[in-house]
C-alpha cells in the first residue's frame, strides 16, 4: 500500500472523495478530501449520468487540491442497489488423507464454492467465506494449521453491476484512472461499523440514504444477505414540504431541527419563508408527518429483516449510518421502540468529518487499506499482486 490511498464512495445524494494515509498506528489521516452533491440515484439507476461524471472528476480535483497529491491508483464503493449477493457453499476434500489446512486450500474453497454460473450483467468483486466446518464442527476463524481430512465453507459472494462499473470508468478514463477495486458498500460499512464480537452470530446494519435504506445481516466478516427500502430522508423532506405548503429547502431545514418524542401539543413553529415573512405551523403537524413516515420505515425494516430470516429480539446487534434520519435528534430512541430492540449509532472517530454521514466513505477506505492483510479470509478481485504494473509504468513516464 503506498503512502497515500484514494477512494470514492457513491451515494444517493452525494458523491465524495478521500485521499488518506495513516499515522503508522493504523489510525486514518485524511490528506484531501471532495464532497459534491448531485441528483442521485433511485431504484438501481442514476437520474443523471453526465452529472454523475461530473461529480466524481470535481470531488477527485477538489481531494487531490487538498491533499497536493496526484491520484494514481482509486477505489471505488459500489452502493447496495449496484450489488447482488450469492451465498454458495464449496468443499474440499483430501481424498481420504489427513494434512494440515492451508491458506491454498482456502482458496480451493471459494473456488469450489464458485460452481454457479454468475448472474447476467454483473461481475465478481468479493468471495468471502462466512463460517468453516472442519470435521463436523462449525467455525469463523480461518481453520489453517488444523488437521483434516477435508472441509467447507458458506462463502458470500458480491457482484457489482456492469453498467455501475462502466459508468464510474468512463469518467475516471477523462483524467486517465481506472480504478483498481470495487467494493460493496454493505460489507466493508458492516464490518466498519459493527464491533466484530456482535458479528459472530449475526448483526444488522441500517444504512440511511437520500432516497432509500439499506438492510444488511453481517456475520463474521461476511455479507449474508441484504435489502434495499425505497425510504430515505428526502421523503421525509418530500412529506413535510406536501403536508405543509413548504419548499423543500426550508422542510429540509424543518427536518432536521426536529426533536422526536416531545412532547409538542399547543406549540406553533415559526418557519422563514424565502423572500421574506414568516409561516406558523402547528408543532403538531410537524409531529405527525415526521413520526407517522418513521413508523412506515420501520414497518419496511421489520418486514425486510422477516424475508431475511431475522427474528428481531432485545439482544439482536443493530446499528444505525447515514445521513437520511440518523442524524435526526431522538430518532434512534423512537425507532427503539417501534423495532423492539436497540438500535446504536457508532462511527469510529475520525479527526475530520467524523459523522455517520461520511462512515460509508470511511468504510470503504478502511477496507481497502486492509484488503492486503494476511488474516483476510476472503479474496478480493482485482487486489491480487502486478495488477495494474503496465499502467503504472505508463504514468511513471508521462
Amino acid at each position: 500500500m503506498g503512502q497515500n490511498t484514494a477512494i470514492l464512495d457513491i451515494g444517493s445524494s452525494k458523491v465524495i472523495c478521500l485521499i488518506c494515509g495513516t499515522d503508522g498506528r493504523d489510525n486514518i489521516l485524511v490528506q484531501g478530501a471532495g464532497i459534491k452533491e448531485y441528483p442521485g440515484y433511485k431504484h438501481g439507476a442514476f437520474e443523471d449520468e453526465q452529472q454523475l461524471a461530473d461529480a466524481i472528476i470535481d470531488t477527485l480535483s477538489a481531494a487531490e487540491a487538498e491533499a497536493r497529491h496526484r491520484v494514481r491508483d482509486i477505489s471505488v464503493g459500489v452502493p447496495a442497489p449496484f450489488t447482488k449477493l450469492i451465498l454458495q457453499q464449496g468443499e474440499v476434500n483430501f481424498k481420504g488423507k489427513q494434512r494440515r489446512i492451508t491458506h491454498r486450500d482456502i482458496d480451493d474453497v471459494i473456488n469450489a464454492s464458485l460452481d454457479f454460473a454468475a448472474p447476467d450483467g454483473y461481475s465478481l468483486i468479493h468471495s468471502t467465506p462466512a463460517e468453516f466446518t472442519v470435521q463436523g464442527a462449525v467455525r469463523a476463524d480461518m481453520p489453517i494449521g488444523v488437521m483434516a481430512e477435508g472441509f467447507s465453507a458458506k462463502v458470500s459472494h458480491l457482484y457489482v453491476d456492469n453498467r455501475f462499473k462502466q459508468l464510474v470508468s468512463d469518467a475516471l478514463l477523462r483524467v486517465g484512472l481506472d480504478a483498481d477495486m470495487y467494493i460493496a458498500v454493505p460489507l466493508s460499512e458492516g464490518v466498519f461499523v459493527i464491533p466484530e464480537n456482535e458479528r459472530s452470530e449475526g448483526a444488522v446494519l441500517i444504512d440511511s440514504g437520500a432516497t432509500h435504506t439499506d438492510v444488511s445481516l453481517v456475520k463474521n466478516a461476511a455479507l449474508m444477505d441484504m435489502r434495499t427500502i425505497a425510504v430515505g430522508g428526502a421523503h421525509f423532506t418530500s412529506d413535510l414540504g406536501y403536508g405543509i405548503g413548504i419548499k423543500e429547502a426550508v422542510a429540509e431545514t424543518v427536518k432536521r431541527r426536529y426533536v422526536y418524542s416531545l412532547d409538542y401539543q399547543d406549540s406553533i413553529d415559526t418557519i422563514r419563508v424565502p423572500g421574506g415573512g414568516m409561516m406558523y405551523v402547528e408543532h403538531e403537524a410537524i409531529q405527525y408527518i415526521i413520526e407517522e413516515r418513521t413508523r412506515e420505515l420501520c414497518r419496511l425494516i421489520r418486514e425486510a429483516l422477516g424475508e431475511m430470516g431475522v427474528e428481531i429480539t432485545p439482544k439482536l446487534p443493530v446499528y444505525m449510518s447515514g445521513g437520511g434520519v440518523t442524524l435526526m435528534r431522538g430518532c434512534c430512541e423512537f425507532m427503539e421502540k417501534e423495532l423492539g430492540t436497540s438500535v446504536q449509532v457508532r462511527m469510529p472517530w475520525m479527526p475530520r468529518l467524523s459523522s455517520p454521514n461520511y462512515a460509508s466513505a470511511f468504510s470503504v477506505m478502511d477496507f481497502v487499506m486492509h484488503a492486503s492483510d494476511e488474516d483476510n479470509a476472503g479474496r478480493l478481485e482485482g487486489a491480487r499482486p502486478g495488477k495494474n504494473v503496465f499502467k503504472k509504468l505508463i504514468d511513471l513516464f508521462k
